[in-house]
């Protein structure tokens, strides 16, 4: 499928030996967009939530898959379900709190009356319908396929397609690094701060593991918080970038605890009792993990992305907490969170923002721009066996995985 351009999609990037660049018109064209959200998002695994929002029977969560409304729900049998927010009657969405727990979802408009496994259970004033009508009804539309991986819940709208452990596929040894910055391996998920910003979508995908830009962004606040002595410089924080299959990537960098001292000490001891050192000094590592298409795994935080249009994006950003672990840990991860600018709203990320902002800006000219360009460190990118790709820390390694998986999946239309 052509855009308005003449370019087809797998055409807006390109790839050689010595660069790689994507037409700006990924970021401003409603027409991709609209695509990315039936080739990406409705094709691919996407993340919804943790097993932790939703521990009980009835208990449920409302979000999203791209721009479809969804209710995340666990069943009386406990099982998870996945369920179109949209009544088979006339198409109202039925639930608009954030979560709740409930056996049944009404519908607003007509009072059509669902399960919350999607079962559709009533259709309202019944006598106004011929008496067999409505038995070929199915309730809510259940997404067709389920995973979980580490209390992480993803969906797929698409009946086929690679496995969620082919999908994850190398990042699951990340991923479980990140989560056994638990003793057990367990942690439980706060509510979210949400916020929103006026800008592409794959502006914040590319950004969480972009190693290169914090000492030039965020270099005001870096020197603020060094003023009053609450962090170092973001320079000379030497780490790599890894890039994934699949559009995942990383960035690590040598451990910087946020929590104070005492703490991380304490912290450190029980890691180093539960695991031994060596997966202990395998976890001693900074690492934001992209997890293609809309999740971030970093620090103490789950990041999650949902696309509203070409230029307006909401975050949602859940802080954790770790089981089996002192109080004052946890309390000393709460507090990091809400009190150093790491929230979606704090002073550091806001510097993202208004670098979003200025993007989506310059962006309008794209008919005379041609190209943005991600060729940053592909003279020494090292491709190993397995097809991770690994770099200097500054390089955009990352970033290319991103849009060579957005250009396979966009290129199938």
């Amino acid at each position: 499928m052509a855009i308005a351009t003449g370019v087809s999609y797998r055409d807006m990037v390109v790839e050689t030996a010595t660069d790689f660049r994507v037409r700006p018109t990924v970021y401003t064209d409603p027409q991709v967009f609209d695509a990315e959200m039936r080739q990406i998002f409705e094709r691919t695994w996407v993340y919804l939530g943790h097993e932790t929002e939703i521990p009980e029977p009835g208990d449920y969560r409302t979000g999203a898959i791209g721009r479809l409304p969804v209710i995340l729900t666990r069943g009386r049998d406990r099982a998870i379900h996945v369920l179109l927010n949209v009544c088979r009657h006339r198409g109202s969405v039925v639930c608009r709190e954030e979560r709740g727990n409930s056996s049944l979802f009404r519908c607003p408009y007509h009072n059509w009356i669902y399960a919350n496994d999607g079962a559709l259970v009533a259709i309202s004033e019944r006598d106004g319908y011929p008496d067999d009508w409505g038995q070929q009804l199915a309730g809510l539309v259940r997404a067709p396929r389920v995973g979980t991986y580490r209390g992480m819940i993803f969906a797929s709208m698409a009946e086929a397609g690679p496995s969620l452990d082919e999908h994850l596929g190398l990042t699951k040894q990340y991923i479980d690094l990140w989560f056994d910055q638990s003793p057990t391996g367990h942690m439980s998920v706060l509510q979210p701060h949400a916020s929103y910003f006026a800008a592409n979508w794959k502006l914040q995908l590319e950004n969480t593991t972009d190693g290169w830009h914090a000492r030039y962004v965020h270099d005001s606040a870096f020197k603020t918080a060094q003023h009053f002595g609450r962090r170092s410089m973001g320079r000379g924080w030497q780490g790599c970038q890894r890039g994934f299959p699949y559009g995942h990537g990383m960035l690590v960098r040598p451990f910087r605890s946020e929590l104070p001292p005492d703490v991380a000490a304490e912290h450190q001891q029980l890691l180093l009792d539960r695991y031994g050192p060596e997966r202990t000094e395998a976890m001693h590592v900074t690492q934001h993990i992209t997890l293609f298409p809309n999740v971030h795994l970093m620090d103490f935080k789950i990041r999650v992305l949902t696309p509203v249009s070409v230029d307006k994006t909401i975050v949602h950003e859940y802080s954790v907490q770790l089981e089996d672990v002192p109080e004052r840990v946890n309390q000393a991860i709460a507090g990091r969170l809400n009190s150093e600018g790491s929230l979606v709203a704090g002073f550091v990320n806001a510097d993202d923002v208004e670098i979003f902002g200025r993007v989506q800006s310059g962006m309008h000219a794209a008919r005379w721009l041609d190209w943005v360009w991600f060729s940053r460190g592909m003279q020494r990118e090292v491709v190993e066996p397995t097809g991770e790709r690994v770099s200097h820390d500054t390089d955009e390694v990352s970033q290319r995985s991103i849009y060579r998986e957005w250009a396979r999946l966009m290129g199938d239309a």
